[in-house]
């Protein structure tokens, strides 16, 4: 065996040795964390063989419904599988797009419609993905080379994870993997709302819709129907004492510009600061409970129940 060869299979061996110890032992990091609940949201997506409602979209929808309620209400199950905010306004609904049956309805219920299709953060995208490669389809294309370029970063903080064997433990914070229900929703017990003040850390800002989201859902809405299911826009939760925008110019452009129905209008989901827990997003108990029954009428209203 000649030095070049030699050189190319040392070469070989050692990225063999580096995948293996990157992508099966240092990796994964964060499974007992927040974003890790996206697995069991996964897992229950593909439990069933028969119709089901999907609920898609940010943190507002992780805090926002009780699926046992519209499960109860519509005799179909339930898949709550909302997440993150910082993971864009696309790739849930791209991760859930082979898991979509005949007979499905799908519920997308967005913080914000002002958000670039590419408002991904590629860091948190890798602590959600970490090895769990089929989770790269959620990834827009649009974020590849984002996503390449932080890989050293998140590997990094993987690396001190896994050296220091404080990875994939649950801290008994709030925030973790265990604090979603088997629906997927989140369900930390938040009786009270803990805004103090006018301290609105988040808050509805739309007052245009995106053009390349736009065109995305649009697309999005013609697969979905391709797999002979049903999509449509619901509304998020809406902090009264915060509102500065005009909820009847943004109803207008979904209305207009989106070619699958908008079941929901704005206004009817503005709601009191004492119904959201800690951030104009995230409802508590007493709101949540609202903002599942109001949908349960949207919802029954289009369906003609």
């Amino acid at each position: 065996m000649n030095q070049k060869v030699l050189f190319i299979v040392k070469i070989i061996l050692f990225a063999a040795v580096m995948y293996a110890l990157v992508f099966h032992c240092v990796m994964p990091q964060y499974t007992a964390l927040y974003n890790a609940a996206i697995l069991d949201k996964y897992d229950r997506l593909n439990s069933f063989d028969r119709p089901k409602i999907i609920l898609v979209g940010d943190s507002n929808v992780a805090f926002g419904f009780d699926s046992g309620m519209l499960q109860e209400a519509f005799g179909m199950p339930v898949v709550n599988f909302g997440l993150h905010g910082n993971l864009g306004q696309v790739f849930l609904t791209n991760a859930i797009r082979d898991s979509i049956g005949e007979g499905d309805i799908i519920i997308l219920a967005p913080a914000g419609y002002h958000y670039a299709i590419d408002s991904l953060d590629s860091v948190m995208a890798w602590v959600t993905i970490e090895n769990h490669y089929w989770l790269w389809k959620g990834v827009p294309r649009e974020n590849y080379k984002d996503m390449l370029l932080s890989f050293p970063t998140y590997l990094k903080r993987a690396i001190d994870l896994f050296v220091s064997g404080t990875g994939n433990r649950y801290d008994e914070s709030p925030w973790g993997r265990v604090m979603f229900d088997s629906f997927g929703d989140y369900s930390y017990p938040r009786p009270e709302c803990r805004i103090i003040g006018d301290e609105y850390s988040q808050r509805f800002i739309s007052e245009t819709l995106d053009e390349g989201l736009r065109d995305y859902w649009n697309s999005f809405s013609e697969f979905v129907s391709g797999k002979n299911a049903s999509l449509y826009m619901s509304a998020p939760p809406i902090l009264g004492e915060a509102l500065e925008v005009d909820l009847e110019h943004m109803q207008r452009q979904l209305d207009e510009q989106l070619n699958f129905p908008v079941i929901s209008r704005l206004e009817d989901y503005v709601y009191p600061v004492g119904y959201f827990y800690d951030t104009g997003f995230h409802l508590n108990d007493p709101g949540r409970a609202i903002r599942t029954q109001q949908l349960i009428d949207d919802l029954s209203a289009v369906l003609g129940r």
